[in-house]
């Protein structure tokens, strides 16, 4: 963490089986999971580790009737740098998001597109939403000291401390609408963004009506839905 700041870990968990007079060595893979400057590593070891290997020693224990784990042979760690895809330039949305009219993508020239995206939350406009001149400048309304554009998902932690703003970052994944941040304290001051990524470019859009954006995925029902964005 200390060298490159953000990384990524995958661990593999090797245990020494025993049914009868048989022993088997069985291999528990984790799948590879972000670790960030803001990360707590004792809740991420807890969840993206402990938890997904004993949940695996549990199910090969009731499938495999017999079988008990008899001694811990080693946990491998994995570590790899990381990237962070950092979010500037503007993307256009797709199709299947744009009908739905639950996403205001504003369009500017600058790397400055959370800071917009933000900003069209916190002062939405009837007419031509996608236009900047519609709006305050960040810089008069937001406090971005310490915080680099293009901004990366990691310094949203600190966005939030400056402004007394929550943020939740949804993305898409298979055609849906999932979550990819959820803030820790919802503020009074709350904004939901999308978070898009195409050729290796990211963008940040302002989510305007969540329950509209991901109703059709929960259900064939027309009626309105109430989502918790928590």
């Amino acid at each position: 963490m200390m060298e490159h700041n953000s990384v990524k870990i995958n661990t593999a968990f090797n245990g020494e089986f025993i049914a009868g007079d048989k022993t088997a060595v069985k291999t528990i893979a984790t799948k590879n999971q972000e670790i960030y400057p803001t990360s707590d590593l004792n809740e991420w070891y807890t969840k993206h580790v402990v938890d997904v290997i004993q949940a695996s020693l549990e199910e090969f224990q009731e499938r495999d009737s017999g079988w008990a784990l008899s001694r811990i042979l080693n946990l491998t760690i994995n570590v790899n740098k990381l990237n962070p895809l950092r979010a500037g330039c503007h993307i256009e949305l797709p199709r299947k998001i744009m009908l739905k009219k639950a996403v205001v993508n504003v369009k500017s020239n600058d790397n400055a597109c959370f800071a917009w995206a933000v900003v069209a939350a916190l002062y939405p406009t009837k007419r031509n939403s996608e236009r900047t001149i519609e709006y305050p400048h960040y810089s008069t309304v937001l406090n971005l000291c310490g915080i680099e554009f293009p901004v990366t998902l990691p310094q949203i932690s600190k966005f939030e401390k400056l402004n007394t703003i929550s943020v939740n970052v949804f993305t898409t994944q298979d055609s849906k609408i999932v979550p990819l941040r959820l803030t820790d304290d919802k503020k009074e001051k709350h904004v939901n963004l999308l978070y898009v990524c195409k050729n290796n470019d990211a963008h940040f859009a302002c989510i305007k009506n969540l329950p509209r954006l991901v109703s059709s995925q929960l259900s064939k029902h027309t009626h309105k839905m109430y989502i918790c964005d928590r």
